[in-house]
C-alpha cells in the first residue's frame, strides 16, 4: 500500500492577494461538478470535452486531454498556459468495463498531456486519483476492475515521474452531497440500492463486519479546494473515511430502514461466507436468474469485490486536511440517508402515504 503522507512540507503562501487561475479537467464529472462551485475564490478555466459547464468566474475551453496539447492550436495552448497558476486534474474514465483502449488513452496518456501542460504553465498539479488504486482481483470476481485500477496506478506514476510539483489526492467511494444527496451521476453504490429495492439482493457473499468506505461529494470537493487554497505543492492525501467507515451490515441496515420509511418492504440481506457462495450457492443462484437480473447482480458483486478489499481499512488523511481548514467528515449514516433520499426522489419514490410521481 502506498505511503500515507500529509504533504505538509509543501505548504506555503505566495505573497499578494491577486486571484489565481485554475485549470480544471473533468468539471462535469462527479468530483468536478461538486468542486466547481467550491472554487469560488479562483478564476476557473474548464477544459471541456463533451458536457458543457458554466458558473460565475468560469470559462470553458473546448479540448481533449487524450490529444497532445489538448487538441488546441499552438498559440491557444501557449496563451492558456500563460494564464494558469494551478491545475486540478479530475478527468478520467471510470467505467470498469471499457475494452476499447479509452482507459489508457484518457487515464494514462491523458494524464501525461496534463502534466506536460502543468510544466508549460509552471503550475502545481493536483491529481485526483482513487483510494482503490491497488485493487486486485479476488478469485473470479474483481477482474474488470483491475484494468481501471492499473490505469489509475499508471497515471500516478506518470505524475510522479514528470518532475512537475504535484499533489496526489485519493478519494474513496464518492456518494452524494452530505446535506442534499445531490450527485452528478449515480454510482455503483446507488446501483446496489436499486437492486435492494428491487428485491434482487437476498444475500451478500461478504463478511458483514467489513468496512464500506465512502465520502460525500462535498467533503471531497472541500478537501481538494482546501489543499489548493493553501498552496500545498507536494504530498499524498487519502480522502477516505478510514476508521470512521460504516461496516457493511451497518450500511445495509440504514438502507433497509430507509426503504421501510418509504413503504418499501424489503428484508435485510443474508450475509454468507464468500467461499460458500462461490462454491455452493452462486452457481445455482445466478444460473436461475433471468439474464438482465443476473447481469445486474454480477455488477453489484463486482462493486463489492472492488470496494470492500477483503476487509481492509483505508488510510485517511482527513485529520491533516481538517488541520488545513477542510471540513470534518459528517456523520456517515446521515450522509448515506441524504444520498438515499436523493436517489429515491429521482426514481419516483416518496414517503409512505404520499403520492409518488416519476421524476423527469
Amino acid at each position: 500500500m502506498p505511503t500515507q503522507t500529509s504533504g505538509s512540507r509543501g505548504i506555503g503562501r505566495t505573497p499578494g492577494t491577486a486571484r489565481r487561475t485554475v485549470l480544471l479537467t473533468g468539471a462535469s464529472g462527479v468530483v468536478g461538478r461538486a468542486l466547481l462551485p467550491r472554487l469560488r475564490d479562483f478564476d476557473v478555466v474548464c477544459l471541456v470535452h463533451r458536457s458543457p459547464v458554466a458558473g460565475p468566474d468560469v470559462t470553458a475551453v473546448p479540448g481533449d486531454i487524450a490529444e497532445p496539447m489538448f487538441g488546441l492550436a499552438e498559440q491557444a495552448y501557449a496563451e492558456l498556459a500563460a494564464r494558469v497558476d494551478a491545475v486540478i486534474h479530475c478527468a478520467a474514465v471510470t467505467d470498469f468495463n471499457r475494452t476499447d483502449g479509452s482507459l489508457e488513452a484518457t487515464n494514462v496518456t491523458g494524464t501525461g498531456h496534463v502534466t506536460a501542460f502543468a510544466a508549460a504553465a509552471g503550475a502545481v498539479l493536483y491529481h485526483v486519483s482513487t483510494a482503490f488504486v491497488d485493487t486486485t482481483a479476488d478469485g473470479g470476481r474483481g477482474r474488470t476492475a483491475v484494468g481501471y485500477a492499473a490505469s489509475k496506478s499508471a497515471a500516478e506514476q506518470v505524475v510522479r515521474s514528470s518532475g512537475v510539483p504535484h499533489v496526489i489526492l485519493r478519494p474513496s467511494v464518492v456518494i452524494g452531497d452530505s446535506g442534499t444527496g445531490e450527485i452528478a451521476a449515480f454510482q455503483g453504490l446507488h446501483q446496489v440500492v436499486a437492486g435492494l429495492f428491487a428485491g434482487i439482493v437476498p444475500m451478500i457473499p461478504f463478511d458483514p463486519g467489513w468496512p464500506i468506505d465512502f465520502v460525500p461529494a462535498d467533503v471531497v470537493a472541500d478537501s481538494i479546494a482546501c489543499v489548493v487554497e493553501n498552496r500545498v505543492s507536494a504530498g499524498e492525501f487519502w480522502i477516505s473515511a478510514g476508521e470512521a467507515a460504516l461496516s457493511l451490515d451497518e450500511g445495509f441496515a440504514v438502507a433497509v430502514e430507509f426503504a421501510h420509511g418509504l413503504g418499501v418492504g424489503i428484508d435485510m440481506p443474508r450475509f454468507v461466507p464468500p467461499e460458500m457462495f462461490d462454491r455452493l450457492i452462486g452457481p445455482v443462484f445466478l444460473d436461475a436468474l433471468p439474464g438482465k437480473i443476473r447481469r445486474n447482480v454480477l455488477r453489484m458483486l463486482e462493486f463489492f469485490t472492488t470496494y470492500l478489499q477483503s476487509g481492509q481499512t483505508k488510510p485517511s488523511s482527513l485529520d491533516q486536511l481538517v488541520a488545513l481548514g477542510a471540513r470534518p467528515l459528517p456523520d456517515q449514516r446521515e450522509s448515506l440517508r441524504a444520498s438515499l433520499r436523493y436517489w429515491a426522489a429521482q426514481n419516483g419514490y416518496a414517503p409512505a402515504g404520499t403520492e409518488t410521481e416519476k421524476a423527469a
